[in-house]
C-alpha cells in the first residue's frame, strides 16, 4: 500500500518543494579548490593520470563517466577511491572546506517558509556535519549520505518513502550532471547551481528544472 501523500503546495505559479535536498559538495559546501589541491596525490595513488590545467578546466564540462575515461580510472578502484577522499577530507584543517557564502541564510529562510531540508551525498555524514557546523546542522531533517551501490537516486527513493511526499514535492538541489540524471530517475524536479563542480552552461545544456544562479536565487525561487 501506497503511503499517505500530502498536497503540493503552491506559491504563485511555481510549485514550492515539500522537501530540499541538497547536494553537498560543490552545492553547500566550497570543495572543489580542496579537492583540485589533493588530485596529483591522489593519482599517485591510485594509478591514473593527473590531469593538466588545461584539462581540470575541460572537467567541468563533463560528466562523471567521461571524466574517469578521460583520466583512466579503472571503475573498480573508485570506491576506494571515494573512501580515501572522504578520509582525507575528514583530516582538513579548520578552514580548509567550508560553506559558501550566505548558504547559511539561504537554508534559514527555507526552513522559516516551511520547506524540510535534507542532504544527499556520497560524502560521509560526520563530514558534512562537521561542516555544517552546530548552527547550522539542526535546520536538516535528514541525512542521506555515504557510498551507495545504488546512487543518488536510491537515496532520493528512500527520503519520498520516509516523508510520504510524492515525486515533484522534492527537489533536488545540485551542481553537476549527474544531479540531473539521479533526479531524474527517482522522477523528482532538479535545480542546479552555478557555482560548482560543473560549468554552468554543461548544466544549462542537461536540461534542469531550474538553474541557481547565485546564493540567493535559492530561496527567491523555492519559496
Amino acid at each position: 500500500m501506497d503511503p499517505p501523500q500530502r498536497p503540493a503546495a503552491r506559491t504563485g505559479n511555481r510549485l514550492k518543494p515539500d522537501i530540499a535536498a541538497f547536494d553537498f559538495d560543490g552545492t553547500l559546501a566550497d570543495t572543489l579548490p580542496w579537492f583540485d589541491g589533493i588530485l596529483d596525490d591522489v593519482a599517485d595513488r591510485y594509478g591514473f593520470r593527473k590531469p593538466s590545467a588545461q584539462e581540470r578546466q575541460q572537467m567541468r564540462h563533463r560528466s562523471a563517466q567521461d571524466i574517469l575515461k578521460m583520466l583512466r580510472v579503472p571503475f573498480w578502484k573508485l570506491p576506494a577511491i571515494m573512501i580515501h577522499v572522504r578520509q582525507r577530507m575528514a583530516q582538513a584543517g579548520p578552514g580548509e572546506v567550508r560553506l559558501f557564502d550566505g548558504i547559511a541564510d539561504s537554508l534559514s529562510q527555507l526552513k522559516h517558509a516551511g520547506v524540510r531540508l535534507a542532504v544527499v551525498s556520497s560524502n560521509s555524514l560526520d563530514n558534512v556535519r562537521r561542516v555544517l557546523g552546530p548552527a547550522i546542522e539542526p535546520l536538516f531533517d535528514d541525512y542521506e549520505c555515504g557510498t551507495d551501490m545504488f546512487g543518488k537516486s536510491a537515496k532520493l527513493k528512500r527520503l519520498l518513502m520516509r516523508h510520504a511526499v510524492a515525486p515533484r514535492q522534492l527537489m533536488l538541489v545540485g551542481d553537476e550532471l549527474r544531479d540531473i540524471e539521479a533526479a531524474r530517475q527517482a522522477g523528482v524536479r532538479v535545480g542546479c547551481v552555478a557555482w560548482g563542480y560543473n560549468h554552468v552552461d554543461a548544466l544549462r545544456a542537461g536540461s534542469p528544472d531550474t538553474l541557481f544562479m547565485n546564493v540567493s536565487d535559492i530561496p527567491a525561487k523555492l519559496t
